[in-house]
């Protein structure tokens, strides 16, 4: 990660360059279209709290969530794709290696490119995924207090004692394991998008062919756990968050808005029923990101990269006397 963060190297800063000159103008005026979509969503789904019934806005908080981490995930992908395969298209990646720049110094330099032009959507998905969180717990109390309190009980004085006796807490250690866990799930998962796109790149060289291949990688743990939670749940319901294996086709988000859940007679064990899912979410995040940085590395190498700086100082000759 040290790496990563490091600004000297000429391969991020022609990268940098080229954003420059080829980026239209119509990407700033998308700029603050999505600040305004993004304004939008925090306004405007917390004001559907205002219903009795707040379970429906609590489904809102997910699929919005969802929607927004979708797109975060294809654009991260787009960006990664276009790296790499940029340099085969245009001719330049025989020239690129043979001004002796490293094989880390190129993968480094791109994938740092890559995370430079997706960070507003990084940005962007970390800031929905933290303000959907306490619309979620509101969400849910209000849909207690509804169900037993109002709608669904027998007669007004049952209804009033039963709500006299329940009790309210929070589970520190949970909520900060939300907060946690949502500012890293969502760093970890835009790394592993740009990287799952370079690898792509690398190995086929088109950027259309890379970007349609890292986002099936991507998005088939999406489908096949999404259609076996619906083999095994049925038709989405509430059932669907408690279900670990979900957890792999959400990338976390569901055991994220399970663990700040304040403790009231519905959510008791659900904090710690959360981890497992959570645990499975970051392993899976985490192994494509490895996978991929490891396969982009190797199709550098292939295709005429010099190795690490310190094999590279030990191949170069001696300099003459005098």
């Amino acid at each position: 990660m040290a790496a990563l963060a490091r600004l000297d190297n000429p391969v991020l800063w022609q990268e940098f360059t080229h954003q420059e000159r080829t980026a239209p103008r119509w990407m700033r005026r998308s700029s603050l279209l999505g600040i305004a979509a993004i304004v939008l969503i925090l306004v405007g789904v917390p004001l559907t709290l205002q219903n009795d019934n707040a379970y429906p806005t609590m489904q809102l908080a997910l699929f919005v969530t969802w929607l927004v981490h979708a797109a975060v995930a294809l654009r991260a992908i787009v960006a990664g794709a276009n790296a790499i395969s940029r340099e085969h298209v245009g001719q330049t990646w025989d020239a690129l290696t043979l001004t002796g720049l490293t094989d880390r110094q190129i993968l480094l330099g791109k994938w740092r490119a890559a995370l430079w032009r997706v960070r507003g959507w990084m940005v962007a998905l970390g800031v929905v995924r933290l303000g959907m969180l306490p619309v979620f717990m509101v969400g849910l109390v209000k849909t207690f207090a509804w169900y037993m309190c109002g709608q669904y009980t027998y007669t007004q004085y049952g209804a009033s004692y039963y709500c006299s006796t329940v009790e309210m807490s929070w589970v520190p250690w949970a909520a900060v394991l939300a907060v946690v866990m949502t500012v890293a799930l969502t760093l970890l998962d835009v790394l592993c998008c740009t990287a799952l796109g370079l690898a792509a790149s690398a190995l086929t060289r088109r950027g259309s062919t890379a970007a349609m291949v890292a986002i099936l990688v991507r998005f088939t743990p999406v489908l096949l756990f999404g259609a076996f939670t619906r083999y095994e749940i049925g038709t989405f319901s509430y059932r669907w968050w408690g279900y670990t294996p979900f957890a792999l086709a959400d990338g976390g988000t569901s055991p994220i808005m399970r663990l700040a859940l304040p403790l009231i007679p519905w959510t008791r064990n659900q904090h710690l029923e959360a981890v497992p899912g959570l645990a499975l979410s970051l392993l899976m995040i985490s192994v494509f990101l490895l996978v991929a940085v490891i396969a982009a590395w190797a199709a550098i190498r292939r295709t005429g990269a010099l190795p690490h700086s310190s094999y590279a100082r030990k191949a170069r000759p001696a300099k003459a006397p005098g």
